[in-house]
């Protein structure tokens, strides 16, 4: 199973902060297309972070079930 958490703006279209998706592996392309199909990802802005460290959505990366997957919505700072 593969943990995504989700924030910001992100969170409120999936009305969750996580959800467990029930697969053993699968590519980040195809993980985001599922999640974009599921809650129109393409919309908002975002950062992939894979265990924590920041990924390029373009980036080919096998995401396994031991993953931790964040999508992360622009910061600002003060």
């Amino acid at each position: 199973m593969i943990t995504v958490n989700y924030f910001g703006n992100i969170a409120e279209a999936a009305q969750s902060d996580s959800e467990i998706l029930d697969v053993k592996s699968m590519k980040l392309e195809e993980l985001l297309s599922l999640l974009d199909a599921k809650y129109g990802l393409r919309k908002f802005q975002f950062q992939v972070a894979v265990n924590r460290k920041i990924v390029s959505r373009q980036r080919v990366l096998t995401i396994s079930e031991a993953d931790e997957i964040a999508l992360l919505p622009p910061f600002a700072g003060g």
